[in-house]
């Protein structure tokens, strides 16, 4: 009896083992989840400019005090001038109300880049002055933004052959030369036959001509020797 007893015992555990092996082998393998790949960022670059949309944002800033000058081919132009990530608007001007764009208190700041003065705040727009003006961008719609109102209006640089230039080329194109430092894109023009540069620096916009720089009189924020900008 204890002999069969130990036999029954002896088939249970063997069948006990044959199981657990089986289930061991039966088993599915754990599911390994994949970690959650990141969203690509698509970043695009904002649309050109359209002229109904500059009339927009011309009427916007200035009411009925100017209009854009239908004379000049571009009389826009869009970048990154203040270097703030946003795209502002460069667009050339006809004042039509001078009471108007010479209030007391403009929501725009009158600069005449070329002739930098102690107190520009005295400056003023003359009759028939042509003018430029560079309304900066803001939040996500950049210059077309309703919000987007910080505004330059420019004396004294409406040129010819208006195009806007990187830093990185700008750099390029004039290798060897004592540089400004612009914060953002330049626009590159010939006024009364000098081709030059009006570029954003230190809060205010300036100009840079290649054969007539001085660096003791420039304005603030150049530096002196070449350097690859980035």
């Amino acid at each position: 009896m204890r002999a069969f007893i130990l036999i029954v015992l002896a088939l249970t555990l063997c069948a006990c083992s044959s199981t657990s092996k089986r289930a061991a082998v039966e088993a599915p393998p754990a599911a390994v989840m994949p970690s959650p790949e990141s969203t690509p960022i698509q970043l695009t670059a904002p649309a050109a400019p359209k002229q109904i949309e500059v009339q927009e944002a011309v009427k916007r800033i200035f009411k009925d005090a100017a209009v854009v000058a239908s004379d000049y081919n571009p009389s826009y132009l869009s970048g990154d001038f203040n270097g703030d990530g946003s795209q502002d608007l460069a667009v050339i001007l006809k004042p039509v109300k001078l009471d108007l764009i010479n209030q007391d208190l403009p929501p725009w700041l009158i600069r005449q880049p070329r002739h930098h003065r102690v107190n520009p705040t005295r400056l003023r727009i003359e009759k028939d002055e042509t003018i430029l003006a560079v309304i900066h961008g803001f939040g996500p719609n950049h210059w077309r933004d309703p919000e987007a109102t910080q505004t330059f209006v420019l004396k004294d640089v409406v040129g010819n052959n208006l195009k806007v230039e990187s830093p990185k080329d700008f750099v390029a194109a004039n290798s060897g030369r004592k540089l400004p430092r612009p914060q953002g894109d330049l626009i590159g023009e010939t006024v009364e036959g000098n081709a030059g540069y009006l570029y954003y620096a230190q809060a205010t916009y300036s100009w840079y001509d290649p054969k007539t720089f001085d660096e003791n009189q420039a304005a603030p924020g150049v530096f002196h020797k070449p350097r690859t900008m980035k």
